[in-house]
């Protein structure tokens, strides 16, 4: 049973002008996979070994992916890995990974779950938990605890740049 965090202030952790690269859920998903079975009717696979997705800047690495595609060609996927990764460049030109035991990803509402073992990190700032549930559209994050464990939340302070530019130069 997860314990929610309530975290709102998660939204601390990504400023609202950066979101995830807006155009990544209208470009094709790519599936490179040591094996795969696909169902073209039904529009569903399951690929394992190896598996590499990509889709505009998003890059999602398992061991093993179940995707679909609904009539109105929106994406979804589950995968499972030791441990699957995320990664996704944001509009602002910053990259935000991600890692799980496991995931779940809605292309048609841009969520994307992590499971187990779960973490996100953007610059210095880390958000682990036993779930973290991302939106892709706000970079709204919320993170969970099973009964015993705690969520951990590193937010680095962002340094001015007038501080940087009246740090004395050493001469050295």
């Amino acid at each position: 049973m997860f314990r929610p965090l309530v975290l709102p202030l998660l939204v601390l952790l990504l400023n609202n002008s950066a979101q995830a690269e807006t155009a990544d859920r209208e470009k094709p998903m790519n599936i490179v996979a040591d094996n795969c079975a696909l169902d073209q009717k039904t529009q569903q696979s399951v690929c394992t070994g190896n598996v590499i997705v990509t889709q505009g800047t998003m890059v999602i690495r398992a061991d093993k992916l179940t995707t679909r595609q609904d009539e109105q060609g929106n994406q979804f996927s589950q995968g499972e890995g030791r441990p699957v990764r995320f990664k996704q460049k944001l509009d602002s030109g910053e990259l935000l990974n991600a890692e799980a035991l496991r995931f779940d990803y809605d292309g048609a509402k841009g969520f994307m779950i992590l499971l187990d073992k779960a973490w996100v990190k953007r610059h210095q700032d880390l958000v682990v938990g036993d779930k973290i549930t991302y939106d892709m559209n706000t970079e709204f994050y919320q993170a969970q605890s099973k009964a015993g464990n705690r969520v951990n939340i590193t937010l680095t302070p962002k340094v001015k740049a007038s501080e940087t530019a009246s740090k004395p130069v050493s001469k050295e």
